[in-house]
């Protein structure tokens, strides 16, 4: 005869087993998302859509300005900038779940940070900090508890394979240039332009790592009747190949790999004069508007699941709770 308290204790411990292991894993997107910020409502928030600008679903709802958002490499978290423990313009990192919950900030000591870059296994952050009157280069761990200031600079950009990370070297009102620091040595070097300084910025890895994209102003001195000029390139990473991918008139900037490493989405003027988001396939494809054409909007971060660092498992909470489950 089948004893009726071993049943109940059997079922009690395939349901804590089945809680427990829900816990664990991460709620990520099942399809691909571009998470983006737009000026909407009087406030600046972060959304998310699909690739062909559909489905769009507001994350943030805070009074505070929330932008750059970031997708973590796993889906998990999305990585942001936000003034919302300072005054207007003081901005700091936060992080929040991949729907928009459980937000908080990354570092218990507020600092002027922003332009977050995530290291490819998502242990480590590269981002700006403003101090002193002046941009530099940080790298901490994920906890928040271990800052190192490595460069002068701004807009960090992790490589792919963890080894480099790209950054803008100039004042903010002067030409620049992109410099790769040796993430081991942490030395670097000037990249492009390889002559001198020059107006580029935003710049993004391809998935692959062999190629970057970025924003530039390709002329000798800066003209602000002329800033519209300023368009999206790609350049190899030996220095080779450079490429215009879009053409001058409508200030393309902010450009962004998608996760296959077969087109781009990056931030233009529409006719309006009012920032949008457009989608351009790298085999020759016209360029088209994805974003909602009613409100500015500002490229983040493409995300694909086929593509995403692998959701792991912590087998220690399991074996923890199995364990506490089999002592009972």
């Amino acid at each position: 005869m089948r004893n009726p308290y071993l049943s109940f204790f059997f079922a009690l411990s395939c349901a804590m087993l089945y809680a427990s292991t829900y816990l664990v894993f991460a709620e990520v997107p099942v399809s691909a998302k571009i998470a983006f910020s737009s000026w909407r409502h009087r406030n600046l928030d972060i959304y998310l859509m699909n690739p062909d600008g559909s489905e769009e679903v507001r994350l943030t709802h805070h009074l505070a300005r929330d932008g750059g958002p970031k997708w973590s490499p796993t889906g998990e978290q999305i990585l942001f900038s936000s003034d919302r423990d300072g005054a207007p313009g003081d901005w700091d990192l936060y992080l929040m779940d991949a729907d928009g919950s459980n937000v908080r900030p990354v570092f218990k000591k507020e600092a002027d940070r922003s332009s977050p870059t995530w290291s490819p296994d998502g242990k480590q952050i590269a981002y700006s900090r403003w101090e002193q009157g002046k941009s530099f280069i940080y790298i901490a761990s994920m906890d928040g508890k271990k800052e190192e200031r490595i460069a002068l600079g701004r807009q960090p950009a992790w490589s792919p394979d963890g080894t480099e990370i790209a950054f803008i070297v100039g004042a903010p009102r002067d030409p620049k240039r992109i410099s790769m620091l040796d993430v081991r040595t942490r030395k670097h070097k000037f990249f492009f332009p390889p002559k001198g300084p020059a107006w580029v910025r935003h710049h993004s890895w391809s998935p692959e790592g062999d190629q970057l994209a970025f924003a530039w102003y390709n002329r000798v001195e800066f003209n602000v009747e002329e800033f519209k000029l300023e368009t999206v390139y790609i350049v190899n990473r030996d220095g080779t190949g450079l490429q215009q991918i879009i053409e001058e008139g409508k200030r393309a900037v902010e450009p962004v790999w998608s996760p296959r490493g077969d087109a781009l989405i990056y931030s233009q003027l529409d006719k309006n004069d009012m920032q949008q988001i457009f989608k351009v396939t790298l085999d020759g494809g016209e360029p088209v508007q994805v974003s909602n054409p009613h409100f500015r909007n500002f490229v983040g971060d493409w995300f694909d699941p086929a593509f995403a660092l692998p959701v792991a498992p912590q087998p220690q909470l399991l074996t923890t709770q199995w364990g506490e489950v089999k002592r009972k």
